[in-house]
């Protein structure tokens, strides 16, 4: 049986900021290697596509969601059910989403809630639909207190010809700092290059 302590089936429920505390530049800065970047995502209450577009405003990106043909529900013990038994079986929702020109891109982030301690299903839909080798991949991902961890062994599973980068997790409680930690990361996983004095302007 799968445990769901200390996590949620659903994405956090608290509401991010309509805007992050720091300032955006005033257009999404070029990629470190001059690489074609995608930020797909899967969002079911609208968190995890915050910060989507908090990395599609920070780097020059293209920005698509995943969407499945039959929605979740947002009745929470339903939704919980039917997850718990999608995630045991390593089940994959079909999706409506494809992108016909996938292999386009060098960099590939994926957004996904923590669903019962693992991403959230149709993470698994995408990644298997599409081939990313030879790409890199970036996992990022919201979440109540659960770790991260499952659901970055799960994409590095199944991204086996793929360069997967260190994720990252925004928890519910820390999202007034979300922006810094996205702008932070991405300068450390050499995405973006700023100099000190962007970053002392932001």
């Amino acid at each position: 049986m799968l445990t769901t302590t200390g996590c949620s089936a659903n994405e956090p429920q608290t509401d991010l900021p309509d805007t992050p505390p720091a300032e955006k530049p005033e257009e999404p800065v070029e990629p470190s290697g001059n690489r074609k970047i995608l930020v797909v995502y899967f969002s079911h209450t609208g968190n995890t596509r915050t910060i989507a577009g908090y990395i599609h405003d920070t780097v020059k990106s293209d920005l698509m969601e995943i969407k499945t043909v039959d929605t979740y529900t947002d009745d929470y013990d339903a939704l919980l059910a039917q997850i718990r038994e999608e995630v045991a079986a390593e089940y994959c929702p079909p999706l409506t989403t494809r992108i016909e020109d996938i292999a386009s891109y060098d960099v590939v982030f994926i957004g996904y809630p923590i669903w019962v301690e693992t991403a959230a299903p149709p993470v698994r839909s995408f990644l298997t639909a599409h081939d990313l080798s030879g790409k890199t991949v970036v996992p990022f991902c919201t979440s109540g207190t659960s770790s991260a961890e499952a659901s970055y062994r799960l994409v590095r599973s199944l991204c086996p010809q793929s360069t997967v980068l260190e994720g990252i997790q925004i928890r519910r409680g820390t999202y007034d700092t979300a922006y810094e930690r996205i702008l932070e990361w991405l300068q450390k996983i050499s995405i973006v290059e700023l100099n000190q004095e962007e970053n002392n302007e932001r």
